[in-house]
């Protein structure tokens, strides 16, 4: 890679963001089609969010992708909302217009529809579906399921009073117990994978029915979860698809290109 003058830069914003492969996965696909872009990790602290969007805006950055814990708070920073974003109330794709406005996206809603698909074969339409935690990621993949046709979904969250975007049960044994049993997909939206935090209560996989999916969002940690899923011979997937297929749909609105996938999966491989 030669960074010149002409260069382009494009970059992810997080706190932390150290574990981030999104630059591999861009690096790649920008060497993948000659694109004259570099793809950075930014670690920003979220009081200083809105100086440092504004700031890549004026310095006319390519894009910039957004990851924990900004999601929400970059939604109040942009000028302009496409409905993806508007619906799953969360950010995670800035596109910079030639005014220096933000445009807010989010990719990670179809995407994580697009590696269920790729990965496990399965589509939502008709399914029901629970979502452990109820975050900006929850919305996310909540609203991409509901955009796919998903029939039913349910919200399990430690504090359900606090949520004002869906009617969440508490995370209790007792609400597990009633509603994995009629589960097709269950999907861990929630952090603990990141620091491998323990649930408020132990999630029963063995109460899902046969033929029934497992996904979380982490990837490139273990997954008790998972493991737990697999061992059972249920379907399970971790983040790994979803980070590439919403960073190929970032890819093609800073680029006006498709992204070349199998550069993608290889340097998500690779890294």
């Amino acid at each position: 890679m030669t960074i010149g003058g002409s260069t382009r830069v494009a970059a992810v914003v997080g706190w932390p963001i150290a574990h981030s492969r999104s630059p591999a996965l861009h690096n790649a696909a920008f060497a993948a089609l000659g694109i004259d872009a570099v793809f950075v990790a930014l670690e920003v602290a979220p009081l200083d969010l809105p100086a440092a969007l504004r700031g890549m805006a004026v310095m006319r950055f390519l894009g910039a992708s957004v990851t924990v814990p900004h999601k929400e708070q970059a939604e109040e920073q942009c000028d302009e909302l496409d409905p993806s974003a508007r619906d799953a109330g969360a950010v995670n794709c800035i596109v910079f217009d030639r005014h220096a406005q933000l445009i807010g996206h989010n990719t990670d809603a179809p995407g994580f529809v697009d590696a269920l698909e790729e990965e496990l074969g399965r589509t939502p339409a008709g399914a029901r579906v629970v979502l452990l935690g109820a975050g900006g990621a929850a919305r996310a993949v909540a609203s991409g399921l509901r955009a796919a046709g998903a029939a039913e979904i349910d919200v399990v969250t430690r504090k359900p009073e606090e949520r004002s975007w869906c009617k969440a049960r508490r995370f209790t044994a007792a609400e597990l117990d009633a509603v994995l049993p009629r589960a097709d997909l269950l999907v861990d939206c929630t952090s603990a994978g990141l620091s491998q935090a323990a649930f408020p209560v132990p999630v029963p996989v063995d109460r899902l029915p046969d033929g029934a999916a497992v996904a979380t969002l982490v990837y490139g940690k273990p997954s008790a979860l998972l493991d737990a899923a697999r061992a059972r011979g249920l379907a399970a997937m971790d983040g790994a698809g979803m980070l590439v297929h919403q960073g190929a749909r970032a890819f093609r609105l800073w680029t006006g290109r498709p992204a070349p996938l199998d550069a993608m999966w290889s340097a998500m491989r690779a890294a």
